[in-house]
């Protein structure tokens, strides 16, 4: 009979580096940035507006 153990060893190591991976992913996208998401330049030339 084939001996079944340590199977499931490699499937759990592949959901861990899923799941850290989409922690990892999420926190570096909803990160607060020191960036201004709208600046609004007014100068001679008329208004600029930049989005980030």
């Amino acid at each position: 009979m084939a001996d079944n153990s340590g199977g499931g060893k490699g499937l759990y190591l592949i959901i861990g580096g899923l799941v850290v991976a989409v922690a990892v992913m999420a926190y570096f996208m909803f990160a607060p940035s020191n960036d201004p998401d709208l600046t609004i330049d007014f100068s001679d030339g008329g208004i600029e507006v930049e989005t980030n």
